[in-house]
């Protein structure tokens, strides 16, 4: 009777592995009970693409590098979906005798005999790898209006030439993988924050949000939408098939050699479903407190607060102002192996090295209070709080802030004295506020004049810099705004500056806080003592050259 031939004897002989790597690997088998190939591959001793032909000897099977086959849609149509994905294989050809299908275990004989059976012909089994079948699961099996969603990019310039070009060059992929691909391709090259997908009557648009404005980068026919919607639902690992209901996911990509994450969400509007993704990309994120755009004044204030050994520290302002951004570098300015730092965020948009990240999981009951409760048994030097958010948390971390810790948090308020009103007006008693508020960051964030097409503005009047409130004698500086180039999309602007109003807790605003001053009273405080205001500081930095008056007037219209 024939006797197969051990894989790991093959192996060894092809000159793969030695004697050494197979027993260490033997014995290893044991204790993670799994195959001895993956347990080498495991072990570092071997590679899939070694691994496999040698497997498809010993199993008389051949091997097929599914990045060198092109898979036709009629072949494709021979097996569904669901039963390739659930038994890991993918059909590659079909002479009109025989069906090759690629198995990552071409074991698995019960699932031959039913596509034998399915489609009346001999199946021939071949070996692939478990990675090439999911991808190409992933890119073959998304149809739907593909050629359309193609076709449908407006002619209009919403989408360039350049970018139809790209989009043709991606051989590899099919149609909707192309143009998924290619959407966020080009939201991180152009440096977007947000990527919005909404379906509208008779289009579907694709916006970026690109320093804090939005844009419209193409326009699609509205049959793209369900073709598209359910990529970037399989990539976030969502449910392709609910509509009705809000959904949240993430994607995590490679792009220009960059790892980037898109937090996803979709939800149903009157013509679909739109999708929003968050682009955070982890090298881009600025983590140095001195690249905050903190003036002198200011960054001193700041670094005398997170020297302090205990005490809190708040950032506020709307969403999407760099409140989260600013913490973590104040965090990376004092972190270090003898300081235990402990974050609770939602979610953790970026992960730091010697600093301890929880995200809150609100469907496990596991919110911000209860993070925050487990901390204080964790023995932290300081801990970081994503946003306080009510009366519970706000008390805890008031609480911590005297008993020794350093407590950064975030708080959605207009300007930095009305946080002090805020804490009280949630709960907190205004003597426990006073005690234990060190400094307050009010922030905001500003267009930066494009350094590449930066031009001398000879468009300033008298008139306009009284409004900015500054004396006659300005009209004799020189100013700037971008002229409008390819590198800035011809806004003018590239990039974004922070824009601050810290007030430090001085001895007078501590009394203020007790007696449950207004927040004018403290603002007036807050001024004498030397603080500058959102305005006097974006006035600062247009005075510097680096953003314009119409930055200057939209931050106080928001304000």
């Amino acid at each position: 009777m024939f006797k197969r031939k051990k894989i790991g004897e093959m192996l060894i002989e092809a000159g793969h592995i030695g004697e050494k790597e197979l027993n260490i690997a033997l014995a290893e088998q044991k204790k993670r009970g799994k195959r001895i190939g993956q347990v080498l591959i495991e072990l570092g001793y071997l590679t899939e693409d070694k691994l496999l032909p040698i497997l498809g000897k010993q199993l008389k099977v051949p091997f097929v590098d599914l990045s060198k086959v092109e898979i036709k849609p009629e072949v494709l149509k021979m097996v569904p979906e669901k039963i390739a994905r659930k038994h890991l294989l993918i059909p590659i050809s079909f002479d009109g005798k025989s069906l090759m299908i690629g198995m990552a275990d071409p074991l698995d004989v019960f699932i031959i005999d039913e596509i034998q059976f399915q489609n009346n012909c001999e199946v021939v089994r071949a070996i692939c790898s478990e990675n090439q079948i999911l991808e190409n699961l992933d890119k073959l099996y998304v149809a739907g209006a593909m050629a359309e969603a193609l076709q449908g990019m407006s002619g209009d310039g919403q989408a360039s030439a350049s970018e139809l070009d790209a989009l043709k060059k991606a051989s590899d992929d099919t149609p909707i993988i192309k143009l998924c691909n290619l959407i966020l391709t080009q939201a991180v090259q152009k440096g977007a924050s947000d990527i919005h997908i909404e379906p509208d009557e008779g289009e579907l648009r694709v916006r970026l949000r690109i320093d804090g404005s939005l844009m419209v980068a193409m326009t699609l026919q509205p049959e793209a939408q369900a073709s598209l919607v359910s990529r970037l639902k399989i990539l976030a690992s969502m449910d392709i098939s609910e509509r009705r209901i809000p959904q949240d996911g993430r994607i995590q990509m490679t792009i220009m050699d960059k790892p980037i994450d898109f937090r996803v969400n979709t939800i149903p509007v009157a013509y679909g479903e739109k999708v929003c993704l968050r682009i955070l990309d982890k090298s881009n994120v600025q983590v140095d407190l001195d690249m905050m755009g903190f003036t002198p004044h200011n960054f001193e204030m700041v670094k005398k607060a997170i020297a302090a050994p205990n005490g809190m520290v708040l950032v506020t302002g709307p969403t999407g102002s760099g409140k989260t951004t600013t913490l973590y570098a104040c965090l990376n300015a004092i972190k270090g192996v003898d300081v235990n730092i402990c974050t609770v965020e939602n979610p953790v948009e970026y992960k730091l090295k010697l600093i301890n990240q929880v995200q809150v999981r609100p469907e496990i009951d596991l919110d911000f209070a209860k993070v925050l409760r487990a901390f204080l048994r964790q023995d932290p030097d300081v801990i970081m709080l994503g946003e306080i958010r009510d009366e519970e948390t706000a008390t805890i971390a008031v609480e911590a802030a005297l008993t020794g810790h350093l407590v950064f948090a975030t708080l959605h308020t207009n300007d930095a004295p009305s946080t002090a009103s805020r804490l009280i007006d949630m709960g907190v008693e205004p003597f426990l506020v006073s005690a234990a508020l060190l400094c307050v960051v009010s922030q905001r964030l500003a267009r930066r004049i494009c350094k590449f097409c930066k031009d001398v503005d000879t468009s300033i009047t008298p008139e306009v810099l009284a409004t900015l409130g500054l004396p006659p004698e300005a009209i004799n500086n020189t100013y700037y705004r971008g002229k409008g180039c390819e590198k800035c999309g011809n806004t003018g602007y590239k990039g974004r500056v922070g824009v601050h109003e810290v007030m430090y807790t001085s001895e007078t605003i501590r009394r203020l806080i007790i007696q449950k001053a207004s927040g004018d009273d403290l603002m007036a405080a807050a001024i004498k003592n030397g603080m500058k205001t959102l305005k006097e500081d974006i006035v600062l930095k247009f005075t510097q050259g680096l953003t314009t008056p119409d930055e200057v007037f939209a931050l106080c219209r928001s304000d």
